[in-house]
């Protein structure tokens, strides 16, 4: 794991840049993620458990999932929670897995990078979390689901559990990218992706850095849990 020491950092970029500092390079492109997980290490272990303390809390017993993949980690909250309903939201041959491997759940295609809106009941929503795990980095154009996300929180979803990758711990704050991840199109320092957030009208409750995995238990993953901005929220 790199840690950058550095004190002078460049400043921060603007939204064409997605906030990222200047000199970073993005990927034009990337190819579909099929999530064909080694089942012998555990991506972002944490994530889901602590979204799931989050709905109890807040007193949510539906968990809608943002790029859901095959769901696997959305299938042990299932186990944990039979009482609770879940709607995975992808497209391709993930969702199609899904649909054809797991008798729970409501499993939404959705293009994360055009649609406009998600086609949940409202009733639904208002008694959801939504979860979006290391998704955001493989998408060339991350707007329109930060913007899916948060029409779900002005609809009434309690709260948004975010997480990516950690720039600043992985390769530095001044790496020039694209990232070592082939599927990934960019990845954030963590203060770069809380000014996207801020500019995309979410309220930070929260952020933290948590496992990447659970063989190295390296903290390289931000994990955050977001509102929508509250001057949005009175003027509904």
């Amino acid at each position: 794991m790199h840690t950058d020491t550095t004190t002078a950092r460049r400043p921060l970029g603007d939204a064409e840049s997605y906030f990222i500092r200047s000199g970073y390079r993005s990927r034009d492109r990337v190819e579909y993620f099929l999530d064909e997980t080694d089942e012998a290490v555990t991506w972002q272990p944490d994530v889901y458990p602590y979204a799931a303390a989050r709905a109890r809390e807040l007193g949510r017993d539906v968990v809608i999932d943002i790029g859901c993949g095959r769901a696997g980690k959305l299938a042990s909250l299932a186990y944990e929670y039979p009482a609770w309903s879940f709607i995975g939201v992808d497209f391709g041959d993930n969702l199609v897995w899904c649909r054809d491997n797991h008798p729970f759940g409501e499993w939404i295609e959705v293009d994360l990078e055009s649609a406009e809106r998600l086609p949940i009941d409202p009733a639904l929503v208002r008694r959801s979390i939504v979860v979006c795990s290391d998704v955001i980095e493989h998408l060339v154009n991350p707007v329109p689901a930060l913007s899916l996300i948060r029409g779900l929180l002005l609809e009434g979803s309690a709260a948004a559990v975010l997480s990516t990758p950690a720039r600043e711990c992985r390769s530095g704050y001044d790496t020039p990218g694209p990232p070592r991840n082939p599927s990934h199109v960019r990845e954030w320092a963590s203060d770069e992706f809380q000014a996207l957030l801020k500019a995309s009208g979410f309220a930070i409750h929260h952020a933290e850095l948590t496992r990447s995995d659970d063989a190295s238990n390296g903290l390289s993953t931000q994990l955050l849990l977001v509102g929508a901005e509250e001057a949005e929220v009175e003027q509904r």
